[in-house]
């Protein structure tokens, strides 16, 4: 419940920019598309890029549904290609695969991350705090 209360204040807060008839109450679950926008100075400082390059338990899953449990299956184990996201990413929408609070080793503060489907073995790692404020994605 944690999570969706703190999608919802950050995606209210970027709807606002763009439209005042835009509702900013609505919520984003897992299953449901984010845009991600194209491109500001030819990177992206809150998207990085996942390609998982060597898979060791093909049989592994996670609750497709909910996003439960897919950092693990995803991020266990196996070897990945991880970069920041190449703009040819931009300006299309992505499947939620996953919503997560993680915590940062530095500061001990929640870090809400989103897990966005970019293709067979492949996710966008969405900072959200950063890529809302930056409007790096956003909502249509």
């Amino acid at each position: 419940m944690r999570i969706i209360a703190l999608i919802i204040i950050l995606w209210g807060s970027i709807q606002m920019g763009y439209s005042s008839t835009t509702d900013s109450t609505r919520t984003v679950m897992v299953g449901d598309s984010v845009y991600i926008n194209q491109c500001k100075n030819n990177t992206y400082k809150h998207i990085q890029y996942y390609r998982k390059t060597r898979i060791v338990d093909l049989n592994a899953t996670y609750n497709k549904e909910t996003g439960d449990d897919f950092f693990e299956y995803f991020f266990t184990d196996g070897d990945f290609d991880v970069k920041t996201l190449p703009c040819e990413f931009g300006l299309k929408k992505y499947k939620i695969l996953s919503i997560k609070i993680l915590v940062d080793k530095e500061t001990g503060l929640d870090r809400p991350v989103m897990f966005l489907d970019l293709g067979l073995y492949t996710v966008a790692w969405i900072e959200l705090n950063g890529a809302v404020n930056e409007m790096e994605i956003y909502l249509q």
